[in-house]
């Protein structure tokens, strides 16, 4: 006789195992973002153009068919377009990229609306620098994003409690990141050392 409670505590630990893998996944991605982010910066312009292509897309497809598995593909297309487009259309896709790694930061260490806001200015003076300053404003805003997320994930997942400890963990990581991508990038002229 199927049991409903063994099925919820079976269901409840999936979703436990699942999330924990996700985090550890995510702070690979965000150590990888702090001392490479410079280098992998093509790669992560277009990963953030197919989600935001996807997002938009998705939105709107969804309003005028209602059919979420529709909206959906039709989602991908726009997301690969707009990845394609961050990719070859380098500039715009650093200044997307940029703008959503000040936004990002603000809206993870400040709550709710006045995150909003402040992540919006940050993020949009973030990708402004980059435009006159790419080399610089990568490495600092990689290293700082990628350190807080990983510094964040890496608490989480061994139940620190967030707090001095976080801003400590986060500090050095930033710190370690600028200095590994300063040290290890050269400024070209295309703005890349890919």
């Amino acid at each position: 006789m199927f049991q409903l409670d063994s099925f919820a505590q079976t269901m409840g630990a999936l979703f436990t195992g699942t999330s924990q893998v996700l985090l550890a996944f995510g702070v690979v991605l965000s150590l990888l973002q702090c001392f490479f982010g410079y280098k992998l910066v093509k790669i992560w312009a277009a990963v953030t153009g197919f989600l935001v292509g996807w997002f938009i897309v998705f939105l709107v497809a969804f309003h005028f068919l209602e059919n979420p598995g529709i909206a959906a593909l039709i989602g991908v297309v726009g997301g690969v377009l707009l990845a394609m487009a961050a990719f070859f259309l380098y500039r715009i896709g650093i200044f997307v990229f940029c703008f959503f790694q000040g936004a990002s930061l603000c809206l993870g260490l400040i709550p709710d609306w006045p995150g909003v806001v402040v992540g919006i200015i940050v993020g949009l003076a973030v990708a402004i620098l980059a435009m006159k300053f790419m080399r610089e404003v990568m490495i600092v805003s990689s290293a700082l994003s990628g350190g807080f997320n990983a510094a964040n994930g890496l608490l989480t997942l061994f139940s620190v409690t967030a707090g001095w400890p976080l801003w400590v963990l986060g500090i050095l990581l930033t710190a370690a990141g600028i200095f590994v991508q300063w040290t290890t990038t050269g400024d070209r002229k295309d703005g890349t050392s890919l």
